[in-house]
C-alpha cells in the first residue's frame, strides 16, 4: 500500500514539473534535461530544474528547443478557462454519450478560411488564412491510440504553418499543454531535392487518457492565392465516430471579385455580412456515424459533402499549363541520342509509342510524388533526364517529348478522381486535377497511358479516374474534356481447364489463364519475385484447386514485355477429384466453380458498393469422361441478369469425344451499386453459390 501511495505522490510531481519545465536541452553525453530556460549568454545556459538552478557551458549543449507561450498556457485547471467556444462545447459532453459504442466523439470541428485584400500600390497577391479547430472526447482505448497523434501538411515556399494550441483536460478537472518536444517537423520528400516543397507538423497531444478531452487548432498562412496557386477544400459531414458539429467557415472581404469562390455540394451555405466581410458558412449538428460496411463506396458518395474553390479561372490555368509545357519541352544532345537509341530497329507509331512507354515505366526511376508537391508544374525535360528521376508529373511530361521525337502527337492530361461530375464541372479548380497522364494519337485515335504505375500497360486509364474530367494540354491546345472508359475486355480474366478423368476418380488437369491487361498487372511483378516465392504461388494454387492436388509444372508467358498477353500455364494431378458409388456412378463438381458469398451476409446494407474496376471472368472446363461412361445428370442452363451483373452456366456433352464442355461468364459492369438495390445483387450472389454445389454425375 505505501508503495502504491509513493507511486502515486511520484506521478503527481513528475506532471507537475513536466508543465514547469517545459524547455528541453540536449546534452552531448546524450543526456535530455527538462528545465526552464532563464538566461543565455556568449558562453553558458542558465536553467531552473526541479533541483534547482543549474549553468551550462554551452560546449556541452547540443541544441535546445524553447516551447514558445501559446493561447491557453496559463490554464491550469477547468476553471481557468476563459474561452467561449470550448466552455460551451464542454457542456455537451452528455450528448456524446449517447453513442456507447464510439471510440472517441468529435464535439467540436471547424475549419475556416480568412482572405485579405491585396494591397494596391506593390500589386501583391491575394492571401489567405486556414484555421482547423477540433475538440475530441476520447472514449476508449481504441479512440485514445487514434488520437494519440496528430499532423498537418502545408506546401514551401508559398504556406506556412504553426500549431495555436493543444491541450488536454483530464477526467479530474486538470489541464496539459503541448510541449515543442512533442513536435516533429518534417520533410517527407527530403530524398528527393527536385520535390521537396511538402512540410509536416506532426504532434502528440499531453497526457491522452480516456474520458480525456483534447483541444487542439493549427493554422496555415498562405502568401498567395490565384488559380495558379490553387486554394480549395472538400469537406465531407459524417465519418466512422459521431461528430456533435462540423463547421465551415469562408470570410471574403469587400473588393475580392464576385466569382472568387465556387462551390458545390449538398446545401447552399448560410450567409451573412459584418462590416465589409461577406461570410458562407456551412455547418450540421448531431451527425451519427457511418460504419463502413464491405466494398463501401467513397463517402462523399453518400455522405454531405461539399466542395470549394477560391480563385478559380480555368482560362488562365489553361493557358498557363500550356505554357509551361512549351518551357518543359527543351531537350537535350543526350536526350535525343537516347531516344534515337531507344527506337532504333521500331518502325510502327505503336511499336515506338509501346517502346516509349515501356523504358518510363520499367526502366527510368521515378518517385510517387504528385503535381500539388512540385507545385503544378512540369521541370524542364533535359533537366528531368540529366537527374535520372522524374515525379509523376514530369514523368509523363518526358514521354511527351520522346513521343514528339518519334513523331506521335501527344497531349500531357491533368485527369481528376472527383466521381461527381457536376462537382468537378462547378469547381474546376487545378487542386482537383492530380492525375497526371498522357494521351498519344495513334491512327487518327487517342490512347490513353499512365506510365507511373509499374507494370501497368499502355492504353489503360486508371481505375480511380476513368470516366472523370481532365485537362488536356500541349503547346498549342487546350480544354477541359471527360475521359473515356477502359474496354470491358481489359479488365478480362480467361481461364481454360483441360479435365481427363479416370475411372478411379483421379484426374490429370491442366489449367491455362490469359489476363487481360488490368488484370495482367499484378502477375507481371513476378518477373522480380524470387523464383521460390512463385513456385510457392502456384503450389498454394494447386491446393486450392482440389485438397491433394500436385503441382507437376508452371510456366508464365508475356510478363517480359508490357505489350504482349501475359499467360499462365499449369499442370495438375488431382487425386479423387470425381466421387465412385460402387464400379457404375461416378460424381463430380467442376473445380474453380466454387463460390462463397460471405461479403454478402447481411440482408441489407446502408451504403452504396463500388468496385474498385468492372469485372468480366470466362471459364471453360473441357472434360474428358473417363471410357464407358457417360452423363447420367447434367445441371441446367443457368443465367442470372441483373443491371449490374450478368451470369450465365452452360454445360453441354459431345458424344462423339464423350466431353463434356462447360463454360460460366460473369461481367460486372457497374462499379456503383446503390443500397437499395443490393437484396437483388445479394439474392444473385447466393444463386450463384448454389449453382456451384451442384453435381455432374456419371454413369457406365
Amino acid at each position: 500500500m505505501k508503495r502504491t501511495i509513493v507511486l502515486v505522490i511520484v506521478g503527481i510531481f513528475t506532471l507537475i514539473f513536466g508543465e514547469l519545465f517545459r524547455d528541453v536541452l540536449f546534452l552531448r553525453q546524450g543526456e535530455e534535461l527538462r528545465c526552464r530556460i532563464v538566461q543565455i549568454t556568449e558562453n553558458k545556459v542558465i536553467v531552473e530544474t526541479s533541483e534547482g538552478k543549474k549553468t551550462f557551458p554551452k560546449s556541452e549543449i547540443v541544441r535546445l528547443t524553447m516551447t514558445h507561450p501559446r493561447k491557453g498556457d496559463d490554464w491550469e485547471i477547468v476553471e481557468d478557462i476563459d474561452d467561449s467556444l470550448l466552455i460551451s462545447t464542454l457542456d455537451k459532453i452528455d450528448q456524446a454519450r449517447q453513442y456507447p459504442d464510439a471510440s472517441y466523439a468529435i464535439l467540436h470541428h471547424s475549419v475556416e478560411y480568412t482572405f485579405s485584400l491585396p494591397k494596391s500600390e506593390d500589386n501583391s497577391p491575394i492571401k489567405c488564412t486556414r484555421t482547423d479547430r477540433k475538440i475530441v472526447l476520447i472514449l476508449n482505448e481504441r479512440g485514445k491510440n487514434m488520437n494519440a497523434s496528430q499532423s498537418f501538411h502545408y506546401l514551401a515556399p508559398y504556406q506556412n504553418a504553426d500549431i495555436d494550441f493543444c491541450r488536454t483536460i483530464t477526467p479530474d478537472g486538470r489541464i496539459y499543454h503541448l510541449d515543442d518536444s512533442a513536435l516533429e517537423f518534417a520533410e517527407p520528400n527530403q530524398y528527393y531535392p527536385q520535390y521537396n516543397y511538402l512540410r509536416r507538423i506532426k504532434f502528440a497531444p499531453p497526457q491522452i487518457s480516456i474520458q480525456s478531452i483534447v483541444d487542439m487548432q493549427y493554422h496555415i498562412d498562405y502568401d498567395i492565392v490565384d488559380a495558379l496557386h490553387p486554394t480549395a477544400v472538400k469537406m465531407i459531414f459524417g465519418g466512422d465516430e459521431p461528430i456533435l458539429l462540423r463547421k465551415l467557415t469562408v470570410r471574403i472581404p469587400q473588393g475580392l471579385p464576385e466569382n472568387f469562390i465556387r462551390y458545390y455540394g449538398f446545401s447552399p451555405p448560410d450567409e451573412y455580412k459584418k462590416d465589409n466581410e461577406k461570410i458562407l458558412v456551412w455547418q450540421m449538428e448531431n451527425i451519427a456515424p457511418t460504419i463502413k460496411e464491405t466494398w463501401s463506396a467513397p463517402a462523399e458518395m453518400y455522405l454531405p459533402t461539399i466542395w470549394v474553390g477560391f480563385a478559380v479561372d480555368e482560362a488562365k490555368v489553361l493557358r498557363a499549363l500550356s505554357d509551361s509545357l512549351a518551357q518543359s519541352l527543351d531537350g537535350s544532345p543526350v536526350l535525343d541520342s537516347t531516344i534515337n537509341s531507344l527506337l532504333a530497329g521500331y518502325d510502327t507509331p505503336q511499336e515506338k509509342l509501346n517502346r516509349i512507354y515501356e523504358y518510363l515505366n520499367l526502366s527510368f526511376r521515378h518517385c510517387n510524388i504528385g503535381p500539388a508537391q512540385s507545385l503544378w508544374f512540369p521541370r524542364k525535360v533535359s533537366e528531368i533526364f540529366d537527374d535520372g528521376i522524374a515525379n509523376r508529373l514530369d514523368l509523363s511530361a518526358l514521354m511527351c517529348y520522346m513521343l514528339k521525337k518519334a513523331g506521335i502527337e501527344s497531349r500531357l492530361l491533368y485527369s481528376s478522381k472527383v466521381v461527381d461530375s457536376d462537382a468537378i464541372e462547378t469547381v474546376p479548380t487545378l487542386s482537383f486535377f492530380d492525375i497526371p497522364m498522357v494521351s498519344a494519337k495513334i491512327d487518327d485515335e487517342w490512347t490513353f497511358h499512365y506510365p507511373n504505375r509499374k507494370y501497368l500497360p499502355p492504353g489503360i486509364i486508371p481505375n480511380n479516374c476513368v470516366g472523370q474530367q481532365a485537362l488536356w494540354v500541349s503547346p498549342s491546345y487546350v480544354q477541359m474534356a471527360q475521359l473515356p472508359f477502359n474496354s470491358i475486355s481489359e479488365y478480362a480474366i480467361v481461364e481454360t481447364l483441360w479435365i481427363k478423368l479416370s475411372s478411379q476418380g483421379d484426374a490429370d488437369v491442366e489449367q491455362k489463364k490469359c489476363y487481360g491487361n488490368v488484370e495482367s498487372q499484378s502477375i507481371r511483378h513476378y518477373r522480380e519475385v524470387p523464383v521460390e516465392q512463385v513456385d510457392k504461388y502456384f503450389q498454394i494454387s494447386a491446393g486450392k484447386f482440389h485438397p491433394g492436388a500436385n503441382l507437376i509444372e508452371y510456366s508464365i508467358i508475356g510478363i517480359n514485355s508490357l505489350d504482349s498477353t501475359v499467360i499462365a500455364k499449369d499442370k495438375l494431378f488431382a487425386p479423387e477429384l470425381a466421387q465412385s458409388a460402387g464400379e457404375k456412378l461416378l460424381a463430380f463438381q467442376l473445380p474453380r466453380l466454387e463460390y462463397k458469398p460471405s461479403s454478402y451476409g447481411q440482408p441489407t446494407r446502408k451504403t452504396p458498393i463500388w468496385f474498385w474496376s468492372p469485372q468480366k471472368r470466362q471459364t471453360v472446363w473441357i472434360v474428358e469422361l473417363p471410357p464407358k461412361f457417360k452423363p447420367k445428370y447434367i445441371p441446367e442452363p443457368v443465367t442470372i441478369t441483373l443491371d449490374s451483373m450478368n451470369y450465365s452456366l452452360n454445360i453441354t456433352y459431345e458424344d462423339k469425344s464423350n466431353t463434356l464442355i462447360a463454360i460460366a461468364d460473369r461481367i460486372f459492369t457497374d462499379r456503383f451499386i446503390p443500397a437499395e438495390s443490393y437484396p437483388q445483387l445479394r439474392d444473385a450472389m447466393f444463386r450463384w453459390a448454389n449453382i456451384s454445389k451442384n453435381w455432374i454425375i456419371m454413369e457406365k
